[in-house]
């Protein structure tokens, strides 16, 4: 009897299947190690591909190379040019919102020159990191580097011009000649009609800025006239090219507080023009003046007794009531000049002074104190405002026009002492010389009837037998009545020559009108050294083009 057959269950798995399997595991390490090895991807959107070569431009962080493009293509709207860029896997986490890439290349500027090594390795990008958290793969290539590190501590602040010079990026900032810090971006602001800088203070000279410093242009050479020659100072290289920015802190004033970053100062044209405009706190007030206010230009002193207390904002005033200027109002001949009461020139502490100016201005204004224009400068025909009080002024109500207070004025200066004349002439017009003459003509016959009279009564003989007192009395009546008799002839005579149409009269008149046309021809020529106070020693300057104003006048 033969066994029962065993049946034995083979494997199915053959082993010449292991050869393939290890091939595709090893295939997949491989793939792995490939993408690990090909790091984070990321775009880079710039202008051109300008000295850009795919597989061979680097990227590098202080010299590092980090990554490196692999390919560029056009944007859709094939105004740009896309660069696609593989960066390490070390170096992922600084692939930050605020880091900053540019190409290195030769350049020359007023700092020197820069990139000379990528005339034989070539152009490659540097990567700025940044200090955020958050990390993109989308960049913007910077047409130029950056002028400060993120790296570098310091602090920002503004600068708002409307009437200094365009100041470049890249310009120095120098605090009592030294550099401490320079412009990091300038931008024009149509609408303000300003240019906008913002300052990078390098640290620890941030500190030096405070509250009541004040910023100007500083160019290179200057150049002072005086009595003692010319001279003549310049700068760095570097000043004289691209001028520089100034600040301190003006001279009798202690520093205030450290400028917060981002606090907003005004750029002025020079280191005077800058003291001037430092007075921030001011209040505006409207005069009114019954006068020509020919000679009086913007910018001109508002000074109580010699102290100068505010400053001519406008001459005219352009304030409009009822929809037309003030100054066209036909009730009312008054030419409105706008001016501000600064208070730093009062004190000090701005408030303080804000305080006191207001709580007893109108105490001095009813006790007379009035505003007036006198004359700063013979020669230009200048003008300015004073205030001081006038005891026997008119009283004035409270008043205000546009929405400004109005300061009152007095007329005083030239304009009084023409106006004071042009009285007496009139006067002299009104009276009736003629009509006086007759009856002073007519009185003296009458006194030298009486005059003869009393001559025939004294030589008669009874009149000598009279006693030798009224004998002398009787003389010394005739004397006086003969020394009368010259003096009203005399005064006839001097009427007479006030008469209308006599000599003295006409010599009156035509010095009035002498001084009258002296004053308008000396007008041009004030006008003219106004603008220009060495047009003597120099050939007066063309006309600039004009500028278009802002649209806020502050």
């Amino acid at each position: 009897m033969s066994s029962p057959a065993e049946i034995k269950q083979k494997n199915k798995l053959s082993l010449i299947w292991f050869l393939p399997i290890m091939s595709l595991l090893v295939a997949c390490w491989m793939l792995y190690k490939y993408q690990m090895e090909q790091g984070e991807v990321i775009y880079i959107k710039m202008p051109s591909a300008e000295g850009i070569i795919n597989g061979k431009t680097e990227i590098k962080v202080r010299s590092v190379k980090i990554g490196i493009i692999s390919h560029t293509r056009l944007s859709d709207d094939q105004k740009s040019v896309i660069a696609r860029a593989e960066i390490d896997n070390h170096y992922v986490h600084l692939l930050t919102q605020d880091a900053k890439l540019w190409v290195v290349k030769p350049r020359i500027d007023e700092t020197g020159i820069t990139g000379m090594t990528t005339l034989l390795s070539g152009v490659y990008i540097e990567f700025l990191p940044g200090t955020d958290k958050d990390t993109i793969h989308q960049f913007q290539l910077l047409t130029d580097p950056p002028l400060i590190p993120n790296d570098i501590e310091g602090g920002r602040v503004k600068l708002l011009s409307r009437d200094a010079e365009v100041i470049d990026v890249g310009t120095g900032v120098f605090y009592k000649g030294f550099k401490v810090g320079q412009v990091e971006t300038a931008t024009f602001d149509w609408q303000e009609q300003t240019m906008r800088y913002g300052l990078f203070i390098q640290a620890p000279y941030q500190n030096l800025i405070t509250l009541n410093s004040v910023f100007w242009v500083h160019s290179g050479i200057e150049v002072d006239l005086n009595a003692d020659g010319i001279s003549i100072k310049t700068g760095s290289l570097s000043k004289i090219l691209k001028g520089g920015i100034s600040f301190t802190v003006p001279e009798r004033e202690k520093p205030g507080e450290i400028a917060q970053d981002g606090h907003i100062f005004s750029l002025s044209d020079d280191y005077k023009t800058a003291l001037e405009q430092r007075y921030y706190e001011h209040d505006y007030y409207v005069i009114e003046f019954e006068q020509s206010i020919r000679g009086l230009r913007v910018g001109a002193p508002v000074e109580y007794r010699g102290t100068r207390v505010g400053t001519v904002v406008e001459a005219p005033a352009i304030l409009v009531v009822d929809g037309k200027p003030a100054h066209f109002m036909s009730d009312n001949t008054a030419v409105p000049v706008m001016i501000k009461i600064e208070y730093r020139r009062l004190y000090h502490e701005a408030k303080v002074a804000k305080e006191f100016w207001q709580s007893n201005s109108q105490k001095w204004i009813d006790n007379g104190l009035r505003a007036s224009l006198k004359p700063g400068n013979l020669l230009t025909g200048a003008v300015y405002v004073d205030l001081d009080f006038y005891p026997d002024a008119e009283q004035k109500q409270p008043k205000m026009l546009a929405n400004y207070r109005v300061f009152p004025s007095i007329s005083s200066g030239f304009s009084v002492l023409t106006n004071q004349l042009s009285e007496v002439m009139a006067k002299i017009n009104k009276l009736d010389v003629e009509k006086t003459l007759v009856q002073l003509n007519s009185t003296v016959a009458e006194y030298e009837k009486l005059a003869a009279d009393l001559r025939v009564f004294v030589n008669q003989s009874k009149t000598q037998q009279i006693p030798a007192e009224l004998s002398q009395s009787l003389d010394k009546i005739t004397s006086s009545m003969s020394q009368f008799d010259r003096t009203m002839k005399q005064f006839a005579k001097t009427m007479a020559d006030y008469q209308q149409g006599s000599p003295v009269y006409h010599d009156m008149n035509r010095a009035v009108e002498e001084m009258k046309k002296l004053a308008e021809q000396l007008q041009p020529l004030g006008k003219s050294l106004n603008e220009q106070p060495n047009m003597l020693i120099f050939d007066k300057k063309p006309i600039e083009d004009l500028q278009p104003r802002s649209k806020q006048n502050d």
